[in-house]
């Protein structure tokens, strides 16, 4: 729903005609699930600490939000899941994380393209969702 929120409120902002003809507006968004809690962003590096101590060493899920605009009027939205297992990390190694404020403006606490990959043993799933946006959906929504 926020992706769709997302995207609509910058076609009222702009013109969609304004817009390269069939390209329109893509939003997405993310939220983290991990036995059964929903993550958004951690409030402050304490609390990304805690949500690191229990993360660590187990299995969690980013569920992306996906919302595209086309030119032509047409609205397309789907959410993409992708399996997440973590490191079983230690103390030392989450306050280290932590300390470069990556895990502080990420769902989940963690930047798969950043310095929390390191802490990422498998994936199950959409790669690219995980860094934000499903590549192979939205090439899907391109062919049309």
């Amino acid at each position: 729903d926020l992706a769709i929120a997302k995207a609509k409120a910058v076609a009222h902002a702009i013109s969609i005609e304004g817009i390269s003809a069939g390209l329109g507006i893509l939003a997405c968004d993310s939220m983290f699930e991990f036995d059964g809690e929903v993550f958004g962003k951690p409030k402050d590096p304490a609390d990304a600490i805690s949500r690191w101590q229990r993360m660590a060493g187990g299995w969690g899920v980013l569920h992306t939000g996906h919302c595209w605009l086309a030119a032509d009027g047409a609205e397309y939205g789907e959410i993409v899941s992708t399996r997440l297992q973590f490191a079983a990390v230690g103390e030392a190694e989450i306050k280290a994380y932590v300390a470069t404020g990556e895990p502080l403006n990420c769902a989940g606490c963690f930047a798969l393209e950043g310095r929390g990959g390191l802490m990422i043993e498998r994936i199950d799933g959409c790669f690219s969702n995980v860094i934000g946006l499903s590549l192979p959906l939205l090439r899907h929504w391109l062919m049309k």
